[in-house]
């Protein structure tokens, strides 16, 4: 199940040396909830990986920090490090190749 974060956790996560996968959502974005049971199947089979996501509505400063423009947006985190950006709602399928050809 993914993790809700706020800027303490994003800060735990720009000094880790794991992996993250970050879901940029709002509850009034039709995409986003498209996406969210896709990224909660992910996250089930995907162990070795972290999942996580930050509500824009409560958390905007980690999106502006993040450079965020548009929702859903999914971010890749590796040591500390964007390694990927993607946005748009995807199928299950998409979402899982996206994930394994950035990693």
């Amino acid at each position: 199940m993914p993790t809700d974060i706020d800027p303490e956790k994003m800060e735990d996560i720009k000094n880790s040396e794991e992996t993250w996968i970050i879901d940029f959502w709002a509850d009034w974005c039709q995409p986003c909830k498209m996406l969210a049971p896709h990224f909660e199947e992910a996250s089930e089979e995907m162990d070795d990986i972290h999942f996580g996501k930050v509500d824009m509505e409560e958390h905007q400063g980690i999106g502006t920090e993040m450079g965020v423009r548009a929702l859903p947006t999914l971010v890749i985190v590796r040591d500390g490090e964007e390694i990927a950006r993607k946005s748009g709602a995807m199928n299950k399928a998409d979402l899982m190749d996206w994930i394994n050809s950035s990693l």
